[in-house]
């Protein structure tokens, strides 16, 4: 990412950028940077680096400036604005967009879904959805068996859960 285009989005998220952005956007992963969207490996439907994690510093603040145009609707027809720091770094293709929370009040990347217009954490850092994107992208792994194999490992840690808020009512009481 150029030196100039970091001012610009800082001033538009209200924020400074977070190290682990600031690093990916000035050292991007080559092998994210070649890796193709299309499930026989050919470039039909781009790459990576031209959707789910953006490589050019002008589509960056391209899509980080036309989020926060309008308002949208939720599904109980409240208006919903784009989080001022909330940093658009790429987009699943169908409408959602991939961010992250510059002022780091919510860590990890994110999923906005826009039809539910909600967000859903789909990593815990930027180095864990960098991986999740080599896993599917370039090692071949398909996204359904990560949720699969992810609805495995919550079923197994479901007592822990439980236990944890059965302790959490005990202490309000």
């Amino acid at each position: 990412m150029s030196f100039d285009t970091f001012p610009e989005l800082e001033t538009l998220c209200q924020t400074p950028l977070p190290p682990a952005i600031r690093n990916v956007l000035m050292e991007y992963p080559e092998a994210l940077r070649r890796a193709a969207r299309a499930d026989d490996g050919s470039d039909a439907e781009g790459f990576v680096s031209e959707a789910e994690l953006l490589a050019d510093p002008a589509e960056v603040l391209r899509i980080n400036r036309e989020v926060r145009i309008d308002s949208i609707l939720d599904p109980e027809g409240r208006e919903f604005r784009w989080p001022p720091t909330f940093v658009v770094i790429g987009e699943t293709g169908d409408g959602d967009y991939y961010c992250i929370d510059a002022a780091g009040e919510r860590e990890g990347v994110f999923q906005f879904r826009h039809h539910a217009v909600e967000f859903e954490s789909v990593a815990d850092s930027m180095d864990e959805f960098i991986e999740l994107l080599v896993e599917c992208f370039i090692t071949g792994i398909d996204a359904e068996e990560i949720e699969e194999e992810d609805e495995e490992e919550f079923e197994e840690d479901d007592d822990e859960f439980e236990d944890a808020a059965d302790e959490e009512v005990l202490e309000e009481e």
